[in-house]
């Protein structure tokens, strides 16, 4: 695979990720309960890990 393709696949799934967990903390937000906590918690756990993973690039 091109250097060029794999970089967009890439960016192309994180920004899928990306895009679900944010529907999935606004649509868990309404609800009231440990499990959909535990859910945004999780989705937002994941937006961390990909916010590090891209600031890593940028690091000096």
């Amino acid at each position: 695979m091109k250097d060029s393709t794999r970089g967009a696949a890439l960016i192309a799934g994180r920004s899928t990720l990306a895009l679900a967990c944010v529907v999935t903390v606004v649509v868990a937000r309404p609800t009231v309960g440990w499990a959909h906590l535990a859910v945004m918690l999780g989705a937002l756990a994941v937006l961390l890990l990909l916010l590090a993973g891209y600031n890593r690039k940028f690091r000096s």
